[in-house]
């Protein structure tokens, strides 16, 4: 049964900073590092899954984030093909101070607590009008390890 949508948008997956070649030698020298020291404790798993790890993020940092069409429907708040429900979501927050602008869902789920979109091509005065009339406006604030990545290029 499809709805029609209340406003819809696209937006980055994620943020994305250009990476010069100093920040990959950061990365490499790091991980390279902690393999050593892993491995000087006798702990070839920590060293084999250090090296695999960074591997791993440096990848998916040094590509451009795809772009996801969002839309909110009186059913919840579709991310590309993914809906997420008003009924499992309890609140969100759109931090006014912070750019780009953003909208942090908190939801029921116990192993995905926040979901975070961004906001591009519409006002997100509109768009936080539209959902205050599903769920509760509640301030949220994203993890401060995610902070932490994002500003270091991850």
């Amino acid at each position: 049964m499809a709805t029609e949508p209340l406003i819809f948008w696209d937006a980055p997956a994620h943020l994305y900073t250009e990476k010069r070649p100093d920040w990959y030698w950061a990365v490499g020298l790091i991980t390279l590092a902690l393999a050593v020291v892993a491995l000087l404790f006798g702990e070839i798993i920590t060293g084999i899954f250090v090296v695999v790890g960074a591997v791993a993020l440096v990848l998916h940092a040094s590509h451009p984030p795809h772009t996801v069409h969002h839309e909110i429907n009186d059913r919840g708040i579709m991310s590309d093909l993914t809906l997420y429900p008003f009924l499992s979501l309890d609140s969100f927050w759109i931090p006014h101070d912070e750019f780009p602008p953003k909208i942090i869902l908190k939801s029921r789920k116990l192993f995905m607590p926040y979901i975070i979109m961004y906001i591009d091509e519409v006002d997100p005065e509109e768009v936080r009008a539209v959902l205050l009339k599903y769920i509760a406006e509640v301030e949220h604030h994203e993890h401060l390890l995610k902070r932490v990545l994002e500003r270091l290029g991850f």
